[in-house]
């Protein structure tokens, strides 16, 4: 496989960032864009042709952190404009976003409206971002809202952020509520606590709904605050993942309900569940709270992805897509950020070989849809597939929005 230069790395977010620019959907000064789903219908799920919402996982405040990103290094006017139709169609449609969560709630968008905001000059953004989170009510905090994607442990990270870049004590108060309240959800036995957080026969490992989230959050907010409890409960959550460890498959299991079963068990191999994740979560996790044990734990991470990847390119990248959730876009982004130079050569081959199977053939990037139709967004489709591209391009400038925060 040649090696290419980084600028080609730019040209195809730029080629991705037109696509996405001719692709929206204009209604007065906002627009939307339309693509694939997975949704529950007549009985089954199924990919579904729709547009979006607001939030950062599929929707239009993921979308504008992705062109935002690429606005920095192309002054474009229409890829301007179209920020600026997104953030309206953020504001439109803002009452129907759930509170919690990085991905699923008010906290992503806080976090996309602040970031565009500091980037593009628009201190009116900056207050609506900081709005959203003044009116998030953790007392309100239903049972099911407790991983990254929709809970609390994809809240707290972002008003710690918040409360630092703004000396906002009152941020900082309901990331603490907040933090109680998931040590009191806690299932415990003695020093092994997890959440149930989907349903399922057992809590589930991992980073978007797993205990590596939840005990990340917690840890972070030990970081700030000093209380032993969120220190006790992010041990806690840790030590779950420690006993579930597959020391055969060097990986995590996947415990939801029809993925691993009693005799055989199964393990994910993406941000979302599995290796690649939970290595980003010890990569924080030792930031917080220096530990051998966390940086044991990212290099055997690192090395089970670092197989998967391999596989992948070796089998022309058939059985994989270009995804930041679930796809080799995520999995080689986590590299940049957890490894050395070799680490950052094999994410760097990743972007070679999708830029020659699939930018030069003009053909669709596949994306994290299971018949990888196309979808727009972030975490799914080719907007995060974008935004890689521009972290290989300069990954200092562009960080990372695999882990909830500000980012700044």
């Amino acid at each position: 496989m040649e090696a290419i230069s980084k600028n080609t790395f730019l040209e195809t977010a730029w080629e991705i960032g037109c696509q996405l620019m001719k692709n929206s959907i204009w209604h007065g000064n906002s627009c939307n864009w339309q693509g694939y789903s997975v949704e529950f219908v007549d009985g089954a799920y199924q990919p579904i042709m729709r547009t979006f919402g607001a939030d950062l996982y599929s929707g239009t405040s993921g979308i504008a952190l992705f062109l935002t990103a690429l606005y920095a290094e192309r002054k474009d006017p229409i890829l301007l404009k179209t920020i600026e139709g997104s953030i309206a169609q953020i504001q439109n449609n803002i009452d129907s976003i759930p509170d919690l969560g990085f991905y699923a709630g008010k906290p992503g968008i806080a976090t996309a409206l602040i970031h565009i905001g500091k980037e593009l000059d628009r201190e009116d953004w900056i207050e609506y971002g900081i709005s959203l989170l003044d009116s998030i009510v953790p007392s309100s905090l239903q049972s099911h809202e407790v991983d990254v994607i929709s809970g609390a442990a994809g809240t707290i990270p972002v008003l710690i952020d918040a409360y630092k870049a703004f000396q906002r004590q009152d941020l900082l108060d309901k990331a603490v509520v907040l933090g109680h309240l998931l040590c009191d959800m806690a299932v415990k036995n003695e020093t092994v606590w997890s959440w149930a957080t989907v349903p399922s026969s057992k809590n589930l490992t991992g980073f978007s709904h797993g205990s590596s989230g939840v005990a990340l959050a917690l840890l972070q907010l030990h970081e700030i605050t000093g209380e032993e409890i969120f220190l006790k409960g992010a041990e806690g959550g840790f030590n779950y993942e420690r006993q579930s460890f597959d020391i055969s498959q060097q990986n995590w299991p996947d415990f939801r309900d029809g993925v691993s079963t009693t005799t055989a068990k199964v393990c994910g191999l993406a941000w979302c569940h599995g290796a690649p994740g939970i290595a980003l979560s010890r990569l924080k996790a030792n930031q917080a709270k220096a530990d051998t044990a966390f940086v044991q734990e990212m290099n055997v991470a690192l090395k089970t992805t670092t197989s998967s990847i391999y596989h992948a390119l070796t089998d022309n990248l058939n059985t994989t897509n270009y995804s930041l959730c679930h796809g080799i876009a995520g999995n080689a982004e986590i590299l940049l950020d957890c490894g050395g130079v070799e680490y950052h050569q094999l994410a760097e081959a990743v972007g070679t070989a999708g830029i020659q199977k699939y930018q030069e053939n003009r053909i669709s990037w596949p994306t994290g849809i299971n018949t990888g139709q196309y979808t727009p967004g972030l975490m799914m489709g080719i907007a995060g597939t974008g935004y890689f591209y521009l972290r290989l391009f300069n990954k200092n400038k562009h960080k990372t929005f695999l882990v909830p925060g500000l980012q700044d």
